[in-house]
């Protein structure tokens, strides 16, 4: 039934052949669950899925959760959408493996993001981050709710310092783990990755597809004794490292 994850309508079709069919295949047909918004209207339950799935007894099956990006590339990600009975049921997704944001604005959390998030940190092993907006110390904070992570995956950000910036309070480190793959596209915040080392005690990555980033050297030296394999796209960030740190140098053609 495994080989069926991603052909839903196969593992319908086998969940409705008998209850043995059924135990087997809705832990693969229920095991991602993505929320979007479907209207601009702020008032609607964007959440509404958690309703449905608590009365048939689903939550436990969902591992993969996804947030995806809002009408119009708006943000929509917020407290609001978290009402009473929504938080309830959210908090019942107990089995969480990994969790994938769009346009997550942390300064729209004046409480910190814990208080919604914090509940997958026994289990969950995986986040991805798209177009995040938040200071260096946000995005921190929220990366060590989860001290089992494996796996990292940040798009298309750069440090970003406002009126909400974060306060100055020592970083304490965790017992964490950071031993998968680590994904960064478009990534131009090398003290973020400095402070990540120094919050998980070191990094331990096996796999890294670098994309445009900045501190792409800290990140191959912190690694050097466990990566497998590489990916590597230079991109408009590496050459501006390069230029900073070897200013006579040539790189028009590197």
């Amino acid at each position: 039934m495994a080989y069926l994850t991603y052909d839903t309508q196969t593992l319908k079709a086998c969940a409705t052949t008998c209850f043995a069919w059924y135990n087997v295949a809705a832990p693969h047909l229920h095991r991602t669950l993505t929320f979007r918004q479907w209207d601009t209207d702020s008032s609607h339950t964007y959440l509404h899925p958690l309703e449905y799935l608590h009365k048939l007894e689903l939550l436990p099956f969902v591992k993969q959760l996804q947030f995806e990006r809002g009408i119009f590339g708006s943000p929509w990600v917020s407290p609001a959408i978290f009402d009473s009975e929504s938080t309830q049921h959210f908090g019942a997704l107990e089995n969480l493996q990994d969790l994938a944001i769009a346009d997550l604005e942390f300064f729209k959390f004046p409480m910190g993001v814990g208080e919604y998030f914090g509940h997958f940190s026994p289990r969950l092993r995986s986040v991805a981050l798209s177009a995040p907006r938040g200071t260096r110390r946000q995005l921190l904070d929220f990366l060590r709710l989860f001290s089992k992570l494996d796996d990292i995956k940040i798009s298309h950000y750069h440090a970003w310092v406002g009126a909400h910036d974060a306060l100055g309070a020592p970083i304490v480190p965790i017992k964490g783990e950071l031993r998968g793959q680590l994904t960064l596209k478009n990534f131009g915040d090398e003290g973020l990755l400095k402070d990540i080392i120094v919050v998980f005690g070191g990094m331990r990555f096996t796999s890294m597809h670098l994309d445009d980033v900045l501190g792409m050297q800290l990140l191959l030296e912190a690694c050097a004794d466990t990566l497998e394999t590489v990916h590597i796209h230079p991109g408009g960030a590496f050459q501006r490292c390069k230029r900073v740190l070897y200013p006579s140098e040539d790189f028009t053609n590197a």
